[in-house]
């Protein structure tokens, strides 16, 4: 029995915001397996989508790819880890023009355009992003590509999404998602907190490797990375 969440909540559906930007492959492997646990552990999981950079100048933190000892470990980490996950990951074939020059940005607002217009979808597109990324190595920033994401993900005005990218609305909510994640002292991605409804104390997580210890806070079984349907 957990002595954070007490037994008696174990019937409650638990909110966890996830906040992540599609240029970290890490917060890929976390989301596919905090998606697989949403209805074994009854999460209710809320995607929000980060501007990473703002978060590692806020923090003072630097991506892991920037020191070289790190560097050298990354690449069969995140191949080992992605293969273990069951993920179609492959090397960028340009890491530093796809995350330095690049970015994310607009695939960013794409996804927080969604995010107000169709949370229902957000978990497939947010999967497409990555796929793009990380499987097939396209720019995802380029707005063939992001329309060809949010077409495979379902969503059926991908014109009226494209266009509220563009605007205010979405670049304020991509804004109100990233001053959220830093006010709760986020340092890089993936980052996810539940929060108690009787204590109000949040839990704060940081890293892929960190879902078991997620079910270890609420009293659930954590059963690998695939758990059974």
């Amino acid at each position: 029995m957990s002595t954070y969440f007490p037994h008696r909540m174990a019937a409650v559906r638990h909110q966890v915001k996830f906040y992540y930007d599609i240029l970290s492959p890490y917060s890929w492997l976390a989301f596919e397996v905090l998606c697989r646990y949403q209805k074994p552990w009854s999460l209710d999981l809320q995607l929000r989508p980060t501007n990473l950079g703002k978060v590692m100048a806020e923090s003072g933190n630097k991506p892991p790819g920037m020191n070289p000892f790190k560097a050298s470990l990354m690449s069969r980490d995140l191949q080992r880890a992605a293969d273990m996950v069951n993920l179609p990951y492959k090397p960028l074939s340009n890491f530093a023009e796809s995350l330095f020059i690049r970015g994310s940005v607009p695939t960013l607002k794409a996804l927080a355009a969604c995010q107000t217009t169709h949370p229902d979808l957000m978990e497939e597109f947010t999967r497409q992003c990555w796929l793009g990324l990380y499987s097939r190595d396209v720019d995802i920033t380029d707005e063939g590509n992001i329309r060809d994401f949010a077409a495979a993900a379902g969503i059926p005005d991908v014109d009226r999404l494209v266009e509220l990218s563009r605007g205010p609305e979405a670049r304020q909510q991509l804004i109100d998602n990233t001053t959220e994640a830093i006010a709760s002292k986020c340092f890089g991605a993936p980052w996810y907190t539940v929060t108690n409804p009787s204590t109000g104390r949040t839990e704060k997580f940081f890293g892929q490797d960190r879902v078991e210890m997620l079910g270890f806070i609420l009293g659930k079984k954590y059963e690998g990375v695939s758990p059974p349907s």
